[in-house]
C-alpha cells in the first residue's frame, strides 16, 4: 500500500520551522516522528499561537542539518498529508530544501467540497476544527492517539496533536467514501 505521512509544522512569522511532527503511516503499521529545531527567534503572536519559546527551542532545538536526511528518507516516495499542505511545504523546503516526493494531499483545500461551508469561493476552506467536528473527532480521540504514537500529553497547535487529528479525519474521510484512492497496492 501507498506511504504516507500526516504531518504538521509550527513556525515563527519569518517562516523558519520551529516543530515537525509526523506520523508514517506503512502497511498498516504507524511510525512516529518529532523534531524541534533552534531557530533565531519566536515571535509573540507566533508564541500564543504554538507556544515554543525562542529559549527552550535553543537548549533542546537541533539544527535543520541534523535532521534533514532522516526527514527525506522518510519523505521519498511518500504521500504527505496535512492541513494546509502548501504552507507546511514551503516551511519544509526553506528548512531542507526541495522535497522527494509526488504527491500529497491537503485536507483543507480537498475536503472544503465536502464540508460545504458558506463564505468561500465556491466553499469556504475549513478550518482542521471545522474538520474535526464533521469527521466527529473529538480532542479527546487526538490527544489520546498523540499519547499512542508519540508517548507524550498535547493539545492542538502541538505539531504532534494536530497531525494526529488529521490522520483521524483523513481515516474517517476513507472509510465514509470521501477520500477515494489514497491507499493504492503496489503494482
Amino acid at each position: 500500500m501507498s506511504r504516507l505521512i500526516f504531518l504538521d509544522t509550527e513556525y515563527n512569522s519569518a517562516g523558519e520551522l520551529a516543530q515537525l511532527a509526523y506520523v508514517l503511516w506503512e502497511r498498516g503499521c504507524a511510525r512516529a516522528k518529532n523534531f524541534y529545531f533552534c531557530i533565531s527567534g519566536m515571535d509573540e503572536c507566533a508564541k500564543r499561537v504554538n507556544r515554543l519559546d525562542s529559549d527552550w527551542l535553543r537548549e533542546n532545538g537541533m539544527t535543520y542539518a541534523g535532521a534533514r536526511d532522516e526527514v527525506l528518507a522518510d519523505f521519498s516516495g511518500a504521500t504527505l498529508l496535512a492541513h494546509n499542505l502548501n504552507a507546511d511545504k514551503r516551511v519544509l523546503e526553506r528548512a531542507f530544501g526541495a522535497l522527494p516526493n509526488a504527491y500529497g494531499l491537503c485536507t483543507m483545500y480537498r475536503f472544503a467540497r465536502v464540508l460545504k461551508l458558506p463564505g468561500g469561493r465556491p466553499w469556504k476552506m475549513p478550518s482542521l476544527r471545522e474538520l474535526m467536528a464533521h469527521y466527529a473527532v473529538t480532542e479527546e480521540e487526538a490527544a489520546a492517539q498523540m499519547e499512542r504514537d508519540f508517548g507524550c500529553c498535547g493539545a492542538a497547535h502541538d505539531a504532534r496533536w494536530d497531525a494526529e487529528a488529521v490522520r483521524l479525519c483523513v481515516m474517517r474521510a476513507m472509510r465514509r467514501g470521501d477520500c477515494r484512492n489514497l491507499l493504492k497496492e503496489e503494482e
